[in-house]
């Protein structure tokens, strides 16, 4: 009768990231503290950490008329995005109307942005 074979986990995945030389130090002496290789800890670590509960931040409702100011900037951001990349993609250079737009867009948003909540 024929031995089972032994199921082993594929890892075809790779992770990288860059570390500094002293947290490079770190992560060897604790891994090596741990009695594992290096991929070993972080995997253990990565795979088994704690999940921490997430940070509840107060967020103030919006007032009126914030809603739908928003959704204009929304819109006016989604044309200048659009503006910026037809001028990116065929290489012609922006329409001489937009820069006084842009600017006065500017101005109004530094208004509604400095303007103090009621």
């Amino acid at each position: 009768m024929a031995r089972p074979r032994a199921t082993k986990t594929v890892r075809d995945k790779h992770v990288s990231f860059r570390l500094s030389a002293e947290e490079h130090f770190k992560l060897m002496d604790k891994a090596e503290k741990s009695g594992m290789s290096v991929g070993d800890f972080l995997r253990a670590r990565a795979l088994q950490a704690r999940r921490r509960k997430a940070r509840e931040i107060e967020v103030a409702a919006p007032l009126p008329g914030e809603l739908g100011l928003a959704q204009q900037l929304r819109k006016i951001g989604v044309n200048v995005n659009q503006i910026a990349h037809h001028c990116n993609r065929f290489q012609v250079p922006p329409p001489a109307e937009l820069a006084p737009l842009l600017a006065e867009i500017r101005s109004l948003l530094n208004t509604a942005w400095s303007r103090p909540r009621e």
